[in-house]
């Protein structure tokens, strides 16, 4: 009978190994490649582009957008626009990628930060869900989720840069606290999936989706019950005795 974090998710490796095996597939393919634009400087006119198609369609939305009004705000020609991009869903794309980038800087989580373990997921989880309701990350996330079944190349490419990523970055954390001992043995995947469905929660993710900010909860005391129930599962538990191993401010050491 299966046993651990595995029992909470049935099915769940054969699962998680599928969806590794299809992510790392998209990132082979050409639509699935980071554009040059996401890592090279960006020319004067692409730049214009992006910023002005940015404001829009945040404004907008996508279908409310047009190529000419990009344009004109972008102070460039319809000519010059479809010198860099094929069509308004190609801008899209771009425009993902970028604000993505943007969004992932402003709430980069210091995974590698060397304090006690429960105040680094404290903090970590704070910050999720600032950005998770913050209004520029729900705008976006709602253009994409309406574009999903028309555009599921730019959907994937969201997730990948987006939530995909973060799950990369908590369960390297969860990983090396898992090697030092401060956490039980278990898939860091699986464990870095529920610590961010404790704190994203699926009613939350919901409220972002349909616009409703009023139902955002109070940060603190959420996370703290998101932490709480993680590491009530998680966290090996404290042992005493010469030789034993103990922890101390989420780290191990040997007793003597």
């Amino acid at each position: 009978m299966q046993s651990g974090p595995e029992a909470l998710h049935p099915g769940g490796k054969k699962q998680r190994l599928f969806q590794e095996g299809q992510i790392r597939k998209m990132k082979r393919t050409k639509e699935f490649r980071v554009p040059d634009i996401a890592v090279a400087e960006k020319n004067d006119h692409q730049g214009r582009i992006l910023d002005a198609a940015t404001e829009i369609f945040l404004e907008k939305g996508f279908e409310e957008t047009s190529t000419a009004e990009i344009a004109s705000r972008a102070r460039v020609s319809k000519r010059e626009l479809y010198s860099n991009f094929s069509d308004k869903r190609d801008i899209l794309a771009a425009v993902i990628t970028e604000l993505q980038a943007q969004i992932q800087a402003e709430a980069n989580i210091s995974w590698s930060s060397s304090e006690e373990l429960r105040t680094v997921l404290m903090k970590a989880g704070t910050r999720i869900l600032e950005f998770i309701h913050s209004e520029r990350f729900g705008k976006l996330l709602r253009i994409v989720a309406a574009e999903t079944f028309r555009d599921p190349v730019s959907a994937r490419k969201f997730y990948l840069l987006g939530p995909g990523t973060g799950r990369d970055h908590t369960a390297a954390f969860i990983k090396r606290h898992m090697k030092a001992g401060n956490l039980r043995k278990a898939d860091p995947l699986l464990a870095a999936n529920d610590f961010l469905d404790l704190v994203i929660s699926a009613r939350y993710i919901t409220a972002v989706v349909l616009g409703q900010s009023h139902e955002a909860p109070q940060s603190r005391s959420h996370v703290k019950h998101a932490v709480d129930v993680f590491l009530s599962y998680y966290r090996v538990p404290e042992t005493n005795g010469a030789g034993q191993r103990t922890r101390t401010n989420g780290r191990v050491r040997t007793g003597s």
